[in-house]
């Protein structure tokens, strides 16, 4: 399955990119809880920035999902801080992931302009997602971080 994750400027999934992580709110039970019950373990994840014509910024294989931890003393979890988010963003869940594909130099836009955090991919995208997912995999390298 391939699913798309908007990641608003980019900025804050560049800076968590050295992790592997990217986080998301659970409660929207409309958008997001659908996609932490039915992704699974290799599904393919496509980053697009928020106002730019659905440009995919990275693709990479989702590994798991895992809840935040973070207390007031100790926490299991990295933090907003070490992750390069913002000190009050309430992301309770994080996405691991793995094979990180930096596609921000193939200008591919899916066109896709709703404001829907998270989406399976559908014909509504104008780009053919598995196909072009083939083509990274064979003519790119997996980059460690988007940085």
């Amino acid at each position: 399955m391939h699913w798309l994750l908007r990641v608003g400027s980019g900025k804050e999934f560049i800076q968590s990119s050295k992790y592997s992580i990217w986080g998301v709110k659970s409660n929207d039970i409309s958008n997001i809880a659908p996609f932490l019950r039915d992704v699974k373990e290799n599904d393919t994840l496509w980053f697009v920035q928020s106002k730019s014509k659905g440009l995919l910024i990275a693709v990479t294989t989702y590994i798991k999902q895992v809840k935040r931890e973070l207390g007031p003393l100790i926490s299991t979890t990295y933090t907003n801080k070490e992750l390069g988010w913002k000190e009050d963003d309430t992301c309770d869940t994080e996405i691991h992931y793995k094979n990180l594909y930096n596609i921000i130099s193939l200008h591919l836009e899916s066109k896709i302009l709703s404001p829907l955090i998270i989406r399976k991919y559908s014909d509504k995208c104008k780009i053919d997602l598995p196909v072009e997912y083939l083509n990274i995999v064979k003519y790119s390298h997996i980059t460690r971080t988007m940085i």
